[in-house]
Parts: C-alpha cells; structure tokens; sequence
C-alpha cells in the first residue's frame, strides 16, 4: 500500500474517531442541561452519521482506489462541511460550553472539551488536506512489444460479404 493510500485509511479510521468522541462531548454537554433524558441519546448518532459516510468512504476509496475514485468529490465536500461546520459552531459561541467540561482526567491533569475540539478541527483539516490532494492513480500500460503488434486496418477492408 502507498503512503497516499495509508494516509487515506488513516484518515477514514480518524473519522470513525471522530464521530464517537464528538458523540461523547455532545453527550456530556447535554447531559449538563435540565431537560435532556434519556430519550436525547438515541438521536446523537442521526444528527452525526454524515461522519460515518466519510469514514466508509474513505475506507473504501483506500483499498480499492480504482473503482471507487469517483468518491473523491463527495468525501471532500462532506470534510469540508465537517470543517465548516466546525468553524460555525466557534464563531457563534455555542463551543463555550462543551470547552470548559471535562473530558478526561488523570491525577492533577485534565483535558478539556476545548482542547479536544481543537485538536478535532486540526485533524478534520488534515483530512481534508489529504483528500484535496488526492488524485486518481494512472493505470499501468504494459508497453507494446514488436512481435505483439496487431496489424492495423484501414476501413475500407472491412466490407460487408454478405
């Protein structure tokens, strides 16, 4: 397998990463709101299955790049929304409440959703970085040797003798 190829498998298993630690942050954020039970859960992994739909594609692209090479345009529009959307989420301030919960601790030292959402919008742009830069591998031509040459025609040698 090539590095590009790597690469790619890399970054579809990141994005099955992605969609459980984003489910966990929203969980957790919601889980701190009066009002959202139980029945809130279940309907985490509708609103983020896009994520899935990446991580299958690219999945798929990796290990059989010529016959799936069409997939290149909807995964990198379906990165790019996941970048974007992102970036929505930082500009209208609704990222204040998931950065400052705690996501995980160990001893004196935690990590914040803050921190976990940066380094998920780094590697939503690598992602992205990757499939940009993806282009189709050219199928082999084995070359032509002399004693396998067909002989060429011209169309007035087909006729039709009937």
């Amino acid at each position: 397998m090539s590095v590009r190829r790597g690469l790619l498998l890399a970054g579809s298993l990141w994005e099955l990463v992605r969609f459980f630690l984003v489910l966990l942050i929203f969980a957790s954020v919601l889980q701190g709101t009066s009002g959202a039970g139980a029945w809130v859960y279940p309907w985490l992994p509708v609103v983020a299955s896009g994520s899935l739909l990446i991580a299958a594609g690219g999945g798929m692209l990796s290990l059989f790049p010529e016959r799936y090479a069409p997939l290149i345009a909807l995964l990198r529009l379906g990165q790019a929304l996941s970048v974007f959307s992102l970036i929505l989420l930082a500009v209208s301030g609704a990222l204040r409440i998931a950065a400052g919960s705690e996501v995980l601790g160990v001893g004196k030292r935690t990590i914040t959703g803050g921190a976990v959402l940066v380094g998920v919008f780094l590697l939503d742009l690598l992602f992205l970085a990757v499939l940009i830069g993806w282009r189709p591998e050219e199928p082999k031509i084995p070359a032509a040797s002399p004693g396998n040459r067909l002989p060429e025609y011209d169309e007035t040698e087909v006729r039709d003798f009937h």
